[in-house]
């Protein structure tokens, strides 16, 4: 069992919170909004380019406190140009209030009035409107932005920034990039503030070396866009939507071949920004977008060799992911996974990674040993006693292609860490082989994260309550144009065998309930939504909600279109994630 390798070594000590509590200066008591922030918003009818926003209304009292109508969100959308110029006549760009668990889907074009072009950034404000007065539940799956194009769709998250985090401090922003060789690589930064953001955007490669740093300067409300490829500022957002051209790719003078780390770094005492990486394979137009994550500002420690007297690893946390694939046909295409993990600026000196992956039955069927060792993708220098070695802005790729893993393999992938890092920096690279299409996405917490989320009151007692949205089922004729592949992975550390349940809602509430059967300890499964709902869904806007009274398991999701012959992603969250990780003082 997988727990026989890594779980018995965790420090069971409770991982402190990346952003301290507080009270937001000036904050009314009797009100309690969260602000999010999507920092690339881009319509364009010229080129076939919409953009839609999708709410979740998530935030509900108890197991089941969406069923009776008493629990709502109201939301207050600002869109900003690229120049920071308000859209709507008193700034704000449309109001609703949305009833617990139906999905709301807003387009972008529809919301401007017209069809002209647009490209900036959004900020929505929300707030529950239900029962007793609390702030939102759910700071990761409350906004999502989708694109679409007639080749291509991607969508993500918006970022959470709720008061206490508003303030001038400095702020470390990063993620990892892909090998630039083969993408486009776009960055955009979005100033949501009335205050100037000043600060500097920086390139390094795999091992943590500088490949350029530029100062920038946001204005409020404004946007930027950068080109990891060139190293330099761009002005049109459209390189990021459509084909540049075989030549033009030949052609391009890279700053660096590979991939890395791209980190954002505010001024002190300026306020931060936030942005989105768009992700298109070089020569063609399809694309993808994945977000970085804040971190505060830290110098690193040194610590002591994370290794017992047997030389085992001894880990502070393990992140996970149910999207690892290895020539696996799940309805009628064929998935593959790559990983890109980054460290971002570690707490320690070296942020170290041990990986294993279990199967459908919760055993290993792949962790290093002495005759299975790490793929040379990843350096050896970034590699110590069979555990990857990552020092401050490094960064590493793991191929499932260069496993020793069955054929037609899926399962999940678990990232055992010291010390304690993020998991959005640890990404994941989908490919569907007949389309030579990819999609990006990142990693889920640890269990301890998963223990402070069960332990809000208003979470009604389910060790499981989670969030995947954007789903579709449809069909043409016989054929599928749209599907969904579900991966549920048990991470449960007491040996619980999960017996999840899948509640489907639309536009109108709740559509169904599916029991997905039994999924043993470390199990990782993957399902078609529609062999789940034989055609009882029909062709509507989904979101997907998996919960259970006893385990804690985790969903993400992978949407296909087989009309655009391009796939999605959505990582999925916990309903109350880092629901203690702010507060906001809520009173009647």
């Amino acid at each position: 069992m997988a727990g026989a390798a890594f779980l018995p070594l965790l420090n069971s000590s409770v991982i402190p919170s990346i952003y301290p509590v507080a009270t937001a200066p000036g904050s009314d008591t009797n009100v309690c909004w969260l602000d999010v922030a999507a920092p690339f918003i881009v319509e364009d009818a010229e080129i076939g380019l919409h953009a839609e926003i999708v709410l979740t209304s998530d935030t509900f009292i108890g197991a089941q406190g969406y069923a009776d109508g008493a629990d709502a969100t109201e939301y207050e959308i600002y869109l900003y140009d690229a120049d920071g110029k308000a859209v709507g006549a008193d700034g704000v760009a449309k109001r609703l209030v949305v009833p617990a668990m139906q999905m709301t889907v807003l387009s972008l074009r529809e919301i401007l009035g017209n069809d002209r072009k647009f490209w900036g950034g959004m900020r929505i404000r929300l707030r529950p409107k239900g029962r007793q007065p609390m702030h939102a539940s759910d700071l990761f799956s409350s906004a999502f932005v989708r694109w679409k194009t007639a080749a291509s769709f991607t969508n993500v998250h918006a970022n959470p920034d709720p008061l206490e985090w508003q303030r001038p401090e400095t702020f470390f922003y990063s993620m990892p990039f892909p090998p630039l060789s083969e993408y486009e690589s776009i960055f955009s930064l979005f100033n949501p503030n009335a205050a100037q953001s000043l600060g500097a955007i920086t390139l390094y490669d795999p091992l943590g070396l500088k490949l350029r740093e530029v100062p920038y300067e946001l204005k409020p409300h404004s946007s930027l866009l950068f080109d990891l490829r060139q190293g330099n500022f761009v002005s049109d957002p459209r390189r990021g939507f459509v084909s540049s051209g075989e030549q033009h790719h030949r052609d391009d003078k890279l700053l660096n071949p590979g991939g890395g780390t791209i980190a954002i770094t505010n001024q002190q005492g300026s306020v931060k920004g936030f942005g989105y990486l768009l992700i298109k394979r070089a020569g063609t137009s399809r694309f993808s977008v994945e977000h970085p994550i804040h971190q505060p500002p830290f110098k690193p420690v040194s610590a002591p060799e994370p290794f017992d007297s047997s030389s085992r690893f001894k880990a502070k946390n393990i992140l996970y992911t149910p999207l690892l694939f290895r020539s696996r046909r799940i309805g009628g295409v064929t998935l593959e996974s790559r990983f890109h993990f980054s460290s971002g600026a570690p707490v320690e000196e070296f942020l170290r990674i041990s990986p294993f992956i279990t199967d459908a039955e919760g055993k290993v069927a792949w962790q290093v040993t002495a005759e299975t060792k790490l793929p040379e993708t990843i350096s050896s220098r970034q590699i110590e006693r069979g555990v990857i070695k990552l020092g401050g802005m490094q960064s590493c790729m793991l191929d499932c292609t260069e496993l020793p893993l069955p054929k037609t393999f899926s399962g999940g992938l678990s990232l055992a860490v010291t010390p304690t890092t993020n998991h959005t920096l640890m990404k994941v690279e989908l490919s569907v082989k007949e389309w030579s299409a990819q999609a990006f996405t990142h990693f889920r917490p640890g269990l301890q994260s998963a223990r402070g989320y069960q332990a809000s009151p208003p979470r009604g007692g389910l060790a499981t309550d989670y969030i995947a949205s954007g789903a579709r089922v449809e069909s043409s004729g016989n054929k599928i144009v749209r599907d969904e592949v579900i991966g549920v992975m048990n991470i449960d550390d007491k040996g619980l065998s999960g017996r999840p349940t899948l509640e489907i809602f639309s536009s109108g509430g709740l559509l169904t309930r599916i029991d997905l059967g039994e999924v043993p300890p470390f199990a990782c499964q993957h399902y078609l939504l529609s062999e789940l709902s034989s055609g009882k869904i029909g062709p509507r806007d989904l979101s997907l909600r998996l919960v259970d009274e006893h385990a804690t398991l985790l969903m993400s999701v992978v949407h296909l279109d087989y009309a655009r012959r391009d796939l999605a992603l959505d990582h999925g969250s916990d309903r109350f994630s880092t629901f203690n990780d702010y507060s906001c003082k809520a009173s009647v």
